[in-house]
């Protein structure tokens, strides 16, 4: 008997494990269409646990108590929705009536346990949900007491996968259907993978993962989503979504459910299930985690945590933002989820308020970054009561007693001194650190630290220590994760460096001697800050966003320019109104620097630079037009989200953590937004590539009929080293003795992360030579009866691991328009690059050592001026502008090459591109005469550009 892979056995194993743990099987006849609910189960446990009740409202009602009972149920649903009414219940005759008990989390009152295991969970399979005949089915819904909460639809990846149940919600699934309305989350499934929805929106419908991780882990005897029956489905666990986690957001009178992420599950039971004052814990989520959210429901939690003695683990938590004025969206998400009025209070105004909570003993406390020394000192003095600090970005703060140095530096307009402003920054980062590590011992206090870009000394502080003493995050969600699931974009993906380069001359006669490393500083400054500098990068940024970056997001794109200090930020300003003004250009633009600049004789502020009117605000200015472009100096480089953001201009220097909130700012994701871009004019890439790392994780036979040609690519597919026959063996045995189907999917797993490690060539090559087996057997096989029963059964085996093999996206690369006209100034286009990033990053402890002291040697100005030409020089005598990407666009669309590349080798057409390369050089004879001459008199620069051309169209050819 040949093994069972069919849906439907998907299907009766969930059914099979849920009846097994407490779920009543109910079937589609249960099920009323009208009311969308299972009436009968609805009225037995309103009689069953609130027997009173039900027969004061029979007294008021008499023979229509039941008809007058659902009347006011669907009424109550209608107007309120699914998850008030399992909350609140409803009143009516001056009855109130409960719909579904949470579980206690106390003993204090043993009845409400016996009403909680009255609930009655439910699940009907092939419920025919619509009011016809011949309407369409849904494969699972999961019911509490008669109300339906949950929809599920079921795929195999031997059969479908899980894109198509995510497919049958959007084009099969009316979102004016009741039950659809009345659920609080829709799961696709398949076994290896789950989304979830918790709106439905025909087309628009927008599905979450709901994974453990990019792949979820292999599970033996099982399937690798049986989390979702085994855990999420659960009655505790599912009682404890529907009292402590699901809740309805409003956002500009649109209401959406929200069910939790994953992680962000995983992430607060985690914590709660192990979690006790004294300990710390960091939490290391990326950008589009939801942390937010996490925050709130953490901060739930745990004040709704009790001990074995029925008591409070924490008599208070507080949470702490990173901004002066509480982050709007923290402090509405920690009150949209409470149930009762008073256990949030946010602390806006002052000390007094603060410490009036405090000592009142308030439930949930929500305030700045600012307050928290003071709050430190108050807690320490009241060592009877058991604090939980949640810090929402542990380390991004500016406050401290350092906070005043940093004020006394942002008054200068010195150049030099401006530079140190990041110095000082991290030493106020420190200075916080410190304070904190002077309480964290205390037992009567715990620390829940969220970031995303955790630093040595944060690790240190709130990490958890593994038995080799490492330091490691308590949960991660990654920053890999984040971009792969679609919740951030990849800001590395299109980098583009343009340099500068500069020659310097000594105008004295003289040779004076000065310490090297200070000279070269200062004469480095005196080239970034030279007005020519200035307006060459100008005209290139302007010119870009025009050309590029203004049509994206459907022409809503905004760009920031990061500038190395204040001084520059006011100097880019004005030569960026400059130039848009003598081009004529509609935009305008936005500066942001702390503090007054003096330059040329002239008193900056932020105020009068943007004049903006008195209650608006750069944020606000920067969402609307003709605002779009953000010039900034040390202000908006953290915390800054605007999904708008799509270019990044950078002339500063980057490195580690700053480097990665920097760049990070245009990461965020929008309905119209498919990538970024950096345009990068001070930093390597191979900088940016260190400071990310941490933080991150074909041969092809022709066609034909000659039966030999089956063994030339059996052997091909062995020589990938994907599997082996022997696994083909076990496989195809397993499968036609009908073993179960997650024995089926444990046998593929191995092979399907063998191929994994494949480089991208290879993995196209392995999936084009599988494919062509497939189809050469299945098109011989009715022709030719083979007597091979090797080939009938890598045949067989082929099938089912072709559909496990992970699809390969090959996302179209930014074309730049006309990105960036590189002139003869000092400024060299290195191309577009995308950086990879692998694995796990590894920070270096903090070192006990200082250094040694070496005194700067000194030189002559006339050397030290050479060693910079030798650096960053070049010969600017001629015109050296980028055609390479128009030339290659007029050579993609001759037909006669392309023509010659499908029926000729790689050799022969390569014998003949010189003929092509000469015709679009001619071509470029009017409209270019000094690259043309450049090209044709330098033998050597000609051939590397026609070599790199050449390979350039071929490789584009082949991917086609």
């Amino acid at each position: 008997m040949k093994s069972d892979t069919s849906e439907k056995r998907f299907q009766a194993d969930i059914i099979n494990h849920l009846t097994s743990t407490g779920y009543n099987k109910r079937t589609t006849i249960n099920y009323n269409v009208a009311t969308c609910l299972d009436p009968e189960l609805t009225l037995k446990f309103i009689q069953d646990t609130q027997e009173k009740q039900w027969k004061k409202f029979q007294r008021v009602y008499g023979d229509k108590a039941e008809e007058k009972f659902f009347k006011r149920l669907l009424i109550e649903l209608q107007n309120k929705g699914t998850i008030h009414i399992l909350r609140n219940g409803f009143k009516d005759a001056g009855t109130r009536f409960k719909l579904f008990y949470p579980k206690p989390n106390n003993n204090k009152n043993p009845d409400l346990f016996d009403k909680f295991d009255k609930n009655i969970f439910s699940v009907i399979d092939e419920l025919e949900y619509e009011n016809r005949d011949n309407g369409n089915r849904l494969d699972l819904v999961i019911f509490i007491n008669g109300l339906p909460i949950m929809t599920i639809e079921l795929k195999d990846t031997f059969s479908q996968g899980v894109e198509k149940a995510m497919k049958q919600y959007r084009e099969d699934r009316s979102a004016k259907e009741p039950i659809f309305k009345r659920c609080l989350v829709h799961f696709a499934i398949s076994d290896e993978k789950i989304y979830m929805s918790t709106k439905l929106e025909e087309a628009d419908t927008r599905f979450l993962p709901f994974n453990k991780d990019l792949d979820n882990p292999p599970v033996k005897n099982d399937y690798k989503t049986c989390y979702l029956y085994n855990n999420i489905l659960q009655i505790n666990q599912l009682s404890r979504l529907i009292s402590n986690f699901i809740y309805i957001e409003e956002d500009e009178g649109k209401e959406t459910p929200i069910f939790p992420r994953y992680h962000q599950l995983d992430c607060v039971n985690r914590i709660l299930a192990n979690t006790e004052p004294g300990n710390n814990y960091l939490i290391e989520h990326s950008a589009g985690s939801g942390k937010t959210k996490t925050i709130a429901w953490l901060a739930h939690g745990l004040i709704n945590k009790f001990d074995e003695m029925d008591d409070r683990v924490y008599d208070m938590v507080i949470v702490i933002s990173d901004r002066r004025v509480i982050d709007k969206q923290l402090r509405e998400q920690v009150k949209a989820i409470e149930k009762v009025k008073g256990i949030v209070e946010v602390i806006d105004k002052d000390s007094k308020q603060l410490s009036e909570a405090l000592k009142t003993g308030s439930n949930i406390v929500v305030t700045t970054l600012q307050k928290f020394p003071y709050i430190l000192e108050e807690v320490r003095d009241m060592p009877k009561r058991k604090y939980a600090v949640i810090i929402d970005e542990a380390h991004s703060s500016q406050t401290g007693t350092l906070a005043r140095n940093m004020k006394q530096v942002l008054s200068t307009g010195s150049l030099e001194e401006a530079e140190f402003i990041d110095d000082i920054a991290d030493e106020i980062e420190e200075e916080l650190l410190k304070e904190v590590e002077s309480f964290r011992n205390l037992d009567n206090i715990s620390f829940y630290a969220f970031t995303a870009t955790p630093k040595q000394k944060t690790l240190e502080m709130f990490g958890t220590v593994d038995e080799r003493g490492e330091y490691h995050p308590y949960h991660i969600y990654t920053m890999k994760q984040a971009i792969k699931e679609g919740f951030i974009l990849d800001v590395l993906q299109n980098y583009l460096t343009c340099p500068t380069y500069f020659k310097l001359v000594k105008t004295i006669q003289d040779d004076p001697e000065f310490e090297e490393k200070k000279a070269k500083r200062l004469l480095r400054n005196f080239v970034e800050k030279h007005s020519h500098a200035i307006t060459k990068k100008t005209e290139i940024m302007v010119d870009h966003f025009m050309n590029s970056t203004r049509n994206k997001i459907k022409c809503k794109a905004r760009a920031m320019v990061v500038t190395r200090s204040r001084l520059h930020a006011v100097m880019y300003k004005l030569a960026f109104d400059k130039y848009i003004k003598e081009q004529g250009y509609s935009i305008k633009t936005l500066v942001a620097f702390t503090g007054t600049v003096s330059h040329d004789e002239q008193e900056y502020t932020e105020n009068s630079m943007n004049e903006l009117p008195e209650k608006k605000t750069i944020e606000n200015a920067f969402e609307e037009d003709p605002y779009r472009i953000l010039i900034v100096a040390n202000k908006f480089q953290t915390g800054f989200d605007q999904p708008l953001l799509h270019t990044m201009y950078v002339d500063k220097s980057l490195n580690g953590i700053t480097a990665v909130q920097t760049l990070s700012r245009v990461n965020r994701i929008h309905k119209n937004k498919s990538d970024t871009l950096i345009l990068d004019f001070a930093n390597k890439t191979e900088v940016i590539q260190k400071a990310f790392q941490p933080y991150y994780e074909a041969t092809f036979l022709p066609e034909g009929t000659d039966p030999h040609k089956l063994y030339e690519l059996e052997e091909k597919l062995l020589d990938y080293e994907v599997f082996e026959q022997s696994d083909a063996d076990e496989f195809v045995k397993a499968y036609v003795s009908g073993a179960k189907q997650p024995v089926l999917h444990n046998l593929l797993h191995p092979l399907v992360q063998d191929y994994n490690k494949l480089t991208m060539e290879d993995k196209v090559g392995f999936k084009k030579v599988l494919r062509r087996y497939q189809s050469i057997y299945s098109f011989l096989s009715q022709l030719i009866p083979f007597t091979d029963i090797e080939l009938e059964k890598l045949y067989i085996f082929n099938k089912f691991l072709n559909k496990k093999l992970p699809t390969i996206n090959n996302p179209l690369p930014y074309s730049i328009l006309e990105d960036v006209d590189m002139d003869s100034y000092k400024i060299v286009d290195k191309g577009k690059t995308s950086i990879g990033l692998v694995g796990e990053g590894e920070l270096k402890p903090i070192s006990e050592g200082v250094g040694d002291y070496h005194p700067d040697e000194k030189f002559r100005l006339s050397k030290i001026i050479g060693d910079m030409n030798d650096a960053f020089g070049t010969d600017f005598t001629d015109d050296d502008k980028v055609f390479l990407e128009r030339v290659k666009d007029n050579l993609l669309e001759n037909e006669e090459l392309f023509n010659k590349m499908e029926h000729n080798s790689r050799e022969n057409v390569k014998a003949v591109f010189d003929k092509y390369f000469n015709e679009e050089m001619t071509g470029l004879l009017k409209s270019n005469m000094n690259f043309y001459k450049r090209v044709v008199d330098n033998e050597k620069l000609r051939n590397k550009l026609k070599n790199a051309l050449f390979e350039l169209l071929y490789d584009d050819f082949n991917k086609k």
